[in-house]
């Protein structure tokens, strides 16, 4: 902690910080440190600073690592007119506390708590089978919630969690082949998710992206391309709503010619559906939604898609995985990689590549092995080994 030394005729005091608790303005304290010389006001002003940090220590030394995980996750909390983070990131946040932190580590005293407990509670929420990005999902939270009571708070002295190693991730994508998508497509073709599954497995949109899609601002079939503006959201805080994209940027895909045909088609039916409602149809101009014009909420989006995957015996095939293959097969086409990732919407070519690198490793190899067939002949009697 720091003070801010000042002197007043002749005598000197310092101002400085008191702990910020959630929620609240920013608290100071002054103290009058006497008529003095400044050498002999700089050793008392730290005296003082000492006293405080060692008083608020000890007045906080009940706090658990679970007080600190709800005053930090109470400081966050969006509001319909104040958002610190997304509504969606601060679920995730809220579920990865109360699942995986609070039942390993909620009842640690933070005055004791070590480099070693938070190692132990990762092992254990590992050993729950979660995977390897989850747990560095977990240690992020963690260490943030933490460094807010470091920083912020001043519960602690130090953050625990910076002397501990973040977990290792293996990035893993749907094991797919040249047949998966066409299966899906002919097992969907009749159902509501027929032109779903068409649309994202040919521009790799995003499950938020298709269902917040309008005909009159998204979709332009003059010049065959979506106009991606918006996505759809759904989470407890706020409910269902539109949001900006997650790259935050407003982005243009192509539109495959085969899929004009299918998008004015979905269109004829989405309006012939209309006609026979009438005045019970809740016309929100968008392209993907219920029977009744409302919005198609995200959450039920994906239960519904996970039973026909079932249902035709590919049960864990996500419908992210249609954005994954997406991926996969226009970079196996020889589509580069900044190419791809503005088509995926990725803020970064950097997150393609790691993503996909398993893929464009791949193509490097087959382009590699063609050249050196093309210009050196293999050695009479060798079997490639």
């Amino acid at each position: 902690m720091k003070g801010f030394l000042r002197k007043r005729g002749n005598v000197w005091y310092t101002t400085f910080d008191l702990p910020r608790l959630p929620n609240q303005p920013r608290r100071q304290k002054c103290v009058r440190l006497g008529r003095t010389s400044k050498a002999e006001a700089q050793e008392r002003e730290r005296q003082v600073l000492r006293r405080n940090d060692e008083g608020s220590l000890t007045e906080e030394s009940t706090k658990t690592v679970g007080d600190l995980l709800d005053a930090w996750l109470t400081d966050l909390r969006p509001t319909a007119k104040s958002q610190t983070i997304s509504p969606t990131t601060y679920q995730r946040y809220a579920s990865i506390v109360k699942l995986h932190l609070k039942p390993h580590l909620g009842a640690v005293s933070l005055r004791r708590l070590s480099a070693g407990d938070i190692t132990t509670a990762y092992g254990r929420v590992r050993a729950k089978g979660l995977s390897g990005q989850s747990c560095l999902h977990t240690h992020r939270v963690l260490h943030t919630a933490l460094e807010y009571g470091t920083k912020t708070l001043g519960w602690l002295r130090a953050n625990p969690a910076a002397a501990v190693r973040s977990p290792k991730v293996t990035r893993k994508t749907a094991a797919l082949d040249g047949n998966t998508v066409p299966i899906l497509l002919e097992a969907t073709k009749g159902t509501r998710f027929e032109y779903p599954v068409a649309l994202t497995a040919t521009t790799g949109l995003r499950r938020g992206e298709l269902l917040a899609l309008r005909w009159s601002k998204s979709v332009d079939f003059e010049r065959r391309r979506l106009i991606v503006a918006e996505s759809l959201e759904e989470t407890k805080i706020l409910g269902l709503r539109f949001k900006a994209p997650k790259s935050g940027k407003l982005r243009v895909l192509p539109l495959a010619d085969v899929a004009v045909p299918l998008l004015r088609s979905h269109r004829a039916r989405q309006d012939a559906e209309r006609q026979r409602l009438g005045s019970r149809y809740n016309d929100n101009d968008l392209v993907f939604c219920n029977p009744d014009g409302t919005p198609w909420p995200p959450e039920t989006f994906t239960k519904q898609f996970a039973q026909v995957t079932r249902s035709i015996g590919m049960k864990g095939f996500r419908f992210h995985d249609l954005r994954h293959a997406f991926a996969t097969l226009t970079l196996k086409n020889g589509t580069s990689v900044n190419e791809v990732s503005q088509l995926l919407g990725h803020s970064s070519p950097v997150i393609t590549l790691s993503t996909y690198a398993h893929v464009i490793e791949g193509v490097a190899r087959d382009a590699v092995n063609l050249l050196a067939n093309s210009l050196i002949s293999r050695p009479t009697g060798t079997d490639g080994a």
